[in-house]
Formats: structure tokens, C-alpha cells, sequence
């Protein structure tokens, strides 16, 4: 099997809610060719995007706007979309029944998004 080496052409589902993060990833996932879904910044618009669109893969603000993402997530799941959550939490923040949920630590640089994003994809290939 041949695995993704770029982003070129993914469409991915963006939740964030601090402006100047929410910009930072979608320059680089537009740096990356991909097509940016979002930014949503609140967890009813992004629940309603994660069941309806076409969606490759997530990067999934864990707590948006005072809301945990958890909702958007397991809609994902639902829909085997694979995602990634941003975090400061570190796994403690996740549920427990869903620690193998896949995180990225915040503050992040944006080599560091973008590989960990082809890690996961690896992952589910």
C-alpha cells in the first residue's frame, strides 16, 4: 500500500476557536494544498459539518468556545473520518473511555501539524 506522503488535495474539517491558531493551521494546510472545511469556532456548526460533509480528516479543537469537541468527535467516528485533537490538556483532558483518541500538544510548530497529521493518516491507511 502506498502511503500519502503530502496533503495535496485532502479536505479537512478545521474547529478552532482562538483566532490566531485557526489562522496559523489553515495557512499551513493551505500551504499544503489541502481544502479547508471551517474554521468552525463552535461545537453546533462543526457537529453539523462533521455529519454532513466530505471530510478526509479532522484537526478538532478540544475545548471550543467552553465546549468540549467530544460531540464532533465521536460523530467522526461514527463516519470512520480519521482526526486529530489540539490540545494543552495533554491526554488528561480526553475522556476515559477514549484515551486512544490521538492528540497534538498546543503549542504546536507547523512541521510538527502537518507530520503528525500524516502519522495518523498512516495509521488508518
Amino acid at each position: 500500500m502506498v502511503l500519502p506522503v503530502t496533503l495535496i488535495g485532502l479536505r479537512i474539517l478545521v474547529v478552532e476557536d482562538e483566532m490566531i491558531v485557526s489562522l496559523l493551521i489553515e495557512e499551513v494546510l493551505t500551504e499544503q494544498r489541502c481544502d479547508v472545511i471551517g474554521p468552525f469556532g463552535h461545537v453546533a456548526d462543526a457537529l453539523r459539518a462533521a455529519q454532513t460533509e466530505v471530510i478526509d480528516f479532522a484537526l478538532l479543537d478540544v475545548n471550543v468556545d467552553g465546549e468540549m469537541i467530544y460531540p464532533v468527535a465521536e460523530a467522526l467516528v461514527a463516519r470512520n473520518i480519521p482526526f486529530l485533537l489540539l490540545t494543552g490538556y495533554g491526554r488528561h483532558g480526553l475522556p476515559h473511555n477514549h484515551q486512544e483518541w490521538p492528540v497534538c500538544s498546543k503549542p504546536f510548530r507547523p512541521g510538527e501539524l502537518v507530520n503528525t497529521i500524516l502519522k495518523q493518516l498512516e495509521r488508518v491507511a
